[in-house]
């Protein structure tokens, strides 16, 4: 591949290339198969979808007045995990800004937000679990999940669909945040499997969406562990990543997709559950009208269009972008996206047990996909209280839905059914050390093979 090919950065990675050299920067991460690994095979299979994506092979440059993406020739080198999950990718000039790993029976693939979103990270990912089955189990021709062209595939769809003086306005007040000390140098992530059909029967009964649900449940455990004093002071307001690829007929798999925020008033009286899943049916449907979309993306693209901001230097649009970030994080509570249902060629999905997504977070961040039955709820978080989380497992224990907890730490959430008579209100109960317990045994499958956190210089995907 040629080295001279170049990328401007899309809106969105524009806004993440402030972050580039950082310890906190935003990764996405995709794990999934359900056998030991084979290195070799995985390399062969990344060599294979390099060549179908190469927009994803690539190292962040700086020139005068912005950051923009070069195409590294070839793959980096696939290794044994031994870092960090999520760990910073970008160091320097060298660093790929993707890297994918493996550790007993799964294949990591890690990317940074300054490349793709988390629909377009996908469309690689699936491509290389296709490459793998192939390489390491003979199978021949595994039909490709994506239709579109290498040309399509890295087309800034921001650009090309911008309509100016068409644009929304506005600020987030600020919103409500988790009462917890931070710990962002050691975040955890968690995994939560359930079963999607019955999380879809919940869904299907209240009238709403299976996001909706997920939404509501974050908004109730928030409330729940709220000190008495912010309540009615601030609201609880969910981030909700919109994909924009069906709306404007586009194939690309860099980023692409706007947010609608849920905004749900703190009242003294907590709400029901059905009541709140319904309101955020609501605010989402009304958020996701075709005119409201349009709106919100070329308000996302009409600031870089400022004649002042283009002209300005790269070290000001950081510094600028880093104030924005904080700014906007101070009004959302949390974020949830839902990237729906993971389909695989049948070949390839019959040595895929589960697809799990996590991203790195400054505050709270859930994560949704399935496949087949099996509903993977992703949660990173950087507060050292996880009450939050254990609420998220007792809402859907409570209503008779009972699940499974990896966790990057050594002590997992557990959860446990409830006893006859109880109700399932309590999620997870004390024994004699104050530890949680589960009346079924739970999954003790580590998520991670790194033995220690390292520094941003390391992580680098170089």
């Amino acid at each position: 591949m040629a080295r001279d090919t170049w990328y401007r950065l899309d809106n969105v990675g524009k806004y993440y290339s402030a972050q580039a050299g950082r310890q906190v920067q935003t990764v996405f991460r995709y794990a999934a198969m359900d056998r030991p690994v084979d290195g070799a095979a995985l390399q062969a299979a990344l060599d294979r979808t390099v060549e179908r994506f190469p927009n994803f092979s690539v190292s962040l440059r700086t020139g005068l007045f912005w950051h923009y993406l070069q195409q590294v020739p070839g793959a980096p080198r696939v290794h044994e995990e031994d870092l960090p999950i999520c760990a910073p990718l970008h160091a320097g000039r060298s660093s790929v800004l993707f890297r994918v790993s493996h550790y007993r029976e799964r294949i990591n693939f890690e990317v940074s937000h300054m490349v793709s979103d988390g629909r377009g990270s996908l469309s690689f990912f699936k491509e290389l679990l296709a490459a793998y089955v192939e390489e390491a189990y003979g199978v021949g021709a595994v039909p490709s999940s994506y239709t579109g062209s290498a040309s399509e595939s890295a087309e800034d769809s921001f650009d090309k669909n911008y309509e100016p003086g068409k644009s929304g306005s506005g600020t987030l007040s600020r919103a409500v945040h988790v009462s917890s000390p931070k710990r962002p140098e050691d975040p955890v992530f968690l995994e939560y499997h359930l079963p999607c059909s019955a999380v879809l029967d919940l869904a299907h009964s209240w009238g709403v969406s299976l996001t909706s649900v997920v939404v509501a449940a974050m908004a109730l455990a928030v409330r729940r562990q709220m000190p008495r004093r912010e309540v009615g002071r601030r609201p609880i307001r969910i981030g909700v990543p919109v994909d924009l690829r069906g709306a404007f007929s586009s194939q690309t798999t860099r980023n692409f997709f706007g947010l609608a925020y849920v905004t749900l008033e703190n009242a003294e009286e907590v709400p029901d559950a059905e009541d709140v899943a319904r309101e955020v049916q609501r605010q989402v449907t009304e958020a996701t009208r075709p005119e409201n979309i349009k709106l919100r993306m070329n308000s996302m693209i009409r600031l870089e269009r400022n004649p002042l901001v283009r002209v300005a230097p790269v070290f000001a649009k950081d510094l600028a972008l880093g104030l924005a970030c904080s700014q906007e994080g101070r009004g959302v509570t949390c974020a949830v996206s839902n990237l729906g249902r993971v389909t695989l060629p049948e070949a390839v999905e019959q040595h895929v047990r589960s697809v799990s997504i996590l991203t790195s977070t400054q505050d709270l961040n859930v994560t949704v996909c399935s496949l087949g039955d099996d509903l993977s709820i992703g949660v990173s978080t950087v507060y050292t209280d996880l009450d939050v989380v254990r609420d998220l497992v007792r809402f859907f224990s409570a209503r008779g839905i009972h699940g499974e907890v990896d966790c990057s730490r050594a002590k997992p959430l557990r959860e446990r059914r409830p006893s006859p008579g109880h109700g399932g209100a309590t999620g997870v109960a004390p024994d004699k050390g104050g530890r949680g317990h589960r009346d079924a045994p739970a999954r003790t499958r580590p998520m991670t093979g790194a033995r220690k956190a390292l520094p941003a210089e390391k992580g680098a995907g170089a």
